[in-house]
């Protein structure tokens, strides 16, 4: 090997040390935070639908997010004021029903519900009749959460 040779290898090999040594080294990635929301799409029931006591209502809901699902809730309730209770008369009960789940994963998942059942009207308790809210909570692993609120009515 001559010298020209030898002393362009010595200079490449200490060029890629100093450059590989150079003050503050290579930049770190950029994170970006998750900062997006679930999105929430119920798809049953719908929008005002009509129940009675005894039925069964179907619930199926969808959810979607850049990243990954963490958990949802599904609650059903109605505001009610107190009422007066008269002794051996039937007294008016609302409906409720609540789920939470930390089941899900990945970037979107449907969900469908077949155990929402409005009790049956007895001798001594009827289901009040009225409107009710179905409200459904979604949280992703970043814990972004967003809500929807769907009303229905039981008669």
């Amino acid at each position: 090997m001559n010298f020209s040779t030898k002393y362009l290898l010595i200079l490449s090999a200490f060029s890629v040390i100093i450059s590989g040594c150079s003050k503050g080294g290579s930049t770190p990635p950029v994170v970006i935070p998750d900062t997006t929301k679930p999105t929430i799409t119920i798809t049953k029931p719908s929008a005002a639908q009509i129940f009675s006591a005894g039925a069964t209502i179907p619930f199926e809901v969808t959810f979607t997010d850049n990243e990954a699902l963490k958990n949802y809730d599904v609650a059903i309730s109605k505001s009610t004021l107190g009422a007066l209770a008269l002794k051996n008369v039937p007294t008016s009960v609302a409906f409720s029903y609540t789920r939470s789940t930390s089941g899900l994963s990945g970037k979107s998942q449907t969900i469908t519900i077949t155990d929402i059942i409005i009790p049956t009207n007895t001798l001594l308790q009827i289901v009040s009749t009225g409107t009710y809210n179905i409200k459904v909570n979604c949280s992703d692993a970043s814990n972004n959460s967003s809500s929807q609120t769907l009303v229905i009515t039981i008669n």
